[in-house]
This record gives C-alpha cells, structure tokens and sequence, in this order.
C-alpha cells in the first residue's frame, strides 16, 4: 500500500473505488511536467532523489501501481482527494525506488516536495483536459470512419431509383445515393465541429493554481511547465490567457458535451432512419441476422446493432445535460463538482465509441434490398407527382382522382397513353428518364 493518511479518510468519507486508468495516467503527466519544470528552473531535488521521483510517475504512466488508486472519481472537494491520492502514491514509491537503488532513506513529502507550485484547482482540470483530447481524437476518427462508410455506399448506388418520403407518406422518387449523400452530410458537419472543439478545449489552466493567481509560483515556472506539459503528453496544449477563467469556469467542458450530444442526435436520428427502411412495413433495406432474434420466433431477425446505438443515444443525451448542470453549479473562483463533469464525459466519450463502431458495423453489413425497392416504386401513386411540371398542379389534381388502381408501372403508362396523355410525358415516368429528371434537380 503506497498511499498514505489522506487517502485513508478520503475512503471513509467517499468509499473505496477506482478512477479511470486514462485520467490517472494524465494526472500522472501533469505531475511530472510539474516537476520537471520545477527542477530546471531551480535544480530543486538532489539528483537521485528526482530520478526517484521521475521513476515513480513514470511507473503511474505505465499502469503499473493503478491499484492504489482507490477512491472513487466521484467525490467532494473538487479533486483534491485524488489529488492527494497521487501525491501520495509517487512520495511513497519515489522513497522506496531511493531505498532499493541507491540505498537512501530519504522522506520525500506529498504536499511540499510532489504538489509544490501546484493546487488541485489547476492540476486537476488539466488532466481532465488531457484526457477529454485523447477520448475526442477517438470520436473524431470513429465519426470520419462513419462518414467514408456512408460516402462509399453514396457512389455504389447512383442507378437505383427509390421513393423518397415526407412525414412517413411517399413524396417523390429520388436515388438510393442521394439517400446515404444525406445521412454522410450529417456526420460531414459532426466531423467539423469535433475538430473545432478540439481547439477550444486545448487551453490548460496549469500554472494558475489555486484561484488563477498564480501565487506563489515563479514566473518562470509558468511558462516551463507548459512547454514541458506539450512534451510530456506529445499533445498541442497551450496556456490558457486567462488563468483566473480557466479555473472558475468550464463552459467549454460544456460545449465539449454539446458536440457530444448532437453527435449521438445525428446517430439516433441515423438508427430511426434505418430501422424504418429495414422494418416489416418497408423492406427496402434489411438489417443482417447477427444473432438469435427470438427464443420463440426462429424465423424474426431483431435490429440489435440499430437498438444498441439508439439505446446509447438516448443515455448520452441525458449524461450532456448533466454536464451543463454540474458546470453551472459553480461558485465564484471555483467550480467543486469538476469530478462530476470529469466522469460523465469520460462515460459520453465510451459510449460513443461504442456506438460509432456498432454503427459502422451495422452500416458495412447492410442489405439492400433493390427488388423491394423497385416493386414500392412502382405501386406507389406518388409517382405521378412527377407531372406536375407539364400539367400544373390542379390539373394534375383532377386527373390522379380519376387514374384507376393500377397495380404496376407499366400498365399506368399504357392507362396515360389510351386517356389523351403526351407520350413524351408518359416517357417521363420511365426508370431512366426519372433517374435524369432527378439528377437535373
């Protein structure tokens, strides 16, 4: 056990639990960015002692020593406690690495030697911003995959022609690719607005310390750490310009749960749009039988992956706006619930994964089902829409109520021609002069 007299009561106050190894390892990089510029500007520890301690957070990076993280993420006191937790943990590994190498018995403290010109207050929300970049990378990526997927079914299916609905009830014909061109263009502007998060989230408050002050850092320690904390995490972190700010306020924590949101809206929005086309009552479009859907029905195929992303959805629209509740919450110079908004991002930022990767899955194996396609089009009365340029629409009005019951395409056209309709018009409705009309528009 490595960590100390802090942690202890932290466990009887909170109870015993974990943090999730990502944050912990990012702490563990804001804690040697810390150190390291400590010790350039002031050559502070002797040599073997900061090897020690170097080597300790190092061991914390690795995954090595998790278990001594002990208490949950959710807790009062605004981070502190795993603050201490950490401080803790590298003071006692650091001693013991100074006893087994170099045979010294050195006390090194928590607060004094492993937190010096730090505070919780900026530590903390530094190494929620390192890690909330690393989980939006992700997302990023997994959206751009979702995209190109969407995209790479848009340019298959140009030639397949199928009605186009409003409000559930047929419309007008359109293409199978402007179809799926519809759904890419969705996650086309998720893509942009996650990379623009990713600017906006990349300011840290670190140097700041307990209330944006500064005190009782030297000047100099301000600008090392930052150019050490870019090292150390190989992330384009920046010095937030207003440190006072930074620390106060996380309305761009915020935000980031706003990009999250409407990402996982455009997927339930994508799901719906899905589970219509492959249900029952439509067919054009089936989603493949990955598994049993029935224990009673051999022959039901259930839409498991769209239900997974939908059922997703709908939890991470709920976890966002608990994040805009945790972040208004703040008081004055501080905000104490950054725990809270620290561990429903990370869980918005895991089940998006989930969901973009089932996603993607579902969308390679789909099904199309062109026959189905092709036999709605044809029965659908809909199609006569497509007269309104050469009849007007009264005119086209009063002559749909008298078309009889038709049950294909074909005998529709040969009804036109016998009742005194152009046959140019009548051509019109054919599948490649549709495809054409279509296009033009």
């Amino acid at each position: 056990m490595k960590y100390q007299q802090q942690t202890n009561l932290a466990i009887e106050n909170f109870g015993k639990g974990s943090v999730p190894p990502k944050l912990i390892v990012a702490y563990a990089e804001v804690k040697k960015a810390a150190l390291l510029a400590i010790q350039n500007i002031e050559n502070y520890y002797d040599e073997k002692e900061f090897l020690a301690i170097i080597e300790a957070i190092d061991e914390i990076i690795q995954q090595k020593l998790n278990d001594e993280f002990v208490i949950p993420l959710l807790q009062g006191g605004a981070g502190t406690s795993f603050n201490m937790n950490i401080n803790e943990v590298i003071a006692t590994r650091a001693e013991e690495i100074l006893l087994e190498k170099y045979g010294i018995c050195h006390s090194i403290h928590p607060i004094d030697d492993i937190n010096r010109y730090q505070s919780t207050n900026d530590t903390f929300p530094t190494a929620i911003i390192i890690t909330m970049l690393r989980d939006l990378n992700i997302v990023e990526k997994l959206t751009v995959e979702i995209q190109e997927a969407l995209v790479e079914k848009e340019k298959k299916f140009s030639n397949i022609l199928i009605m186009g609905r409003t409000e559930l009830q047929d419309a007008l014909p359109m293409t199978l690719q402007q179809v799926f061109g519809s759904w890419a263009g969705m996650f086309e502007r998720d893509r942009w607005r996650l990379h623009k998060l990713k600017e906006r989230i990349r300011n840290v408050p670190l140097g700041g310390t307990a209330i944006g002050t500064g005190f009782p850092t030297p000047l100099q320690y301000l600008f090392k750490v930052e150019i050490f904390l870019r090292e150390v995490t190989k992330l384009p972190l920046s010095r937030s310009q207003n440190l006072p700010d930074s620390i106060a306020n996380h309305d761009d924590l915020s935000e980031l749960a706003s990009g999250y949101l409407l990402l996982a809206n455009n997927l339930q929005k994508l799901s719906d749009d899905f589970l219509l086309y492959t249900s029952s009552f439509c067919k054009e479009m089936s989603h493949p039988e990955l598994q049993y859907g029935s224990t009673i029905m051999p022959f039901k195929v259930n839409p498991v992956l769209l239900e997974y992303v939908k059922g997703i959805c709908i939890k991470i629209k709920h976890l966002g706006h608990l994040v805009e509740d945790y972040n208004i919450e703040g008081n004055l110079q501080l905000n104490a619930f950054l725990p809270f908004i620290a561990e429903t991002l990370i869980e918005i930022g895991e089940l998006l994964f989930k969901a973009l990767k089932a996603m993607k899955k579902f969308i390679e194996k789909l099904i199309i089902n062109e026959d189905n396609i092709r036999t709605n089009l044809n029965h659908s009365m809909a199609i006569f829409n497509l007269l309104l340029p050469f009849l007007g629409y009264s005119k086209s009005k009063q002559f749909i109520k008298n078309l009889p019951d038709l049950s294909n395409i074909e005998k529709i056209r040969e009804w036109l021609l016998n009742n005194g309709i152009d046959e140019q018009i009548v051509q019109n409705l054919s599948s490649g002069k549709i495809t054409n009309f279509i296009k033009k528009k």
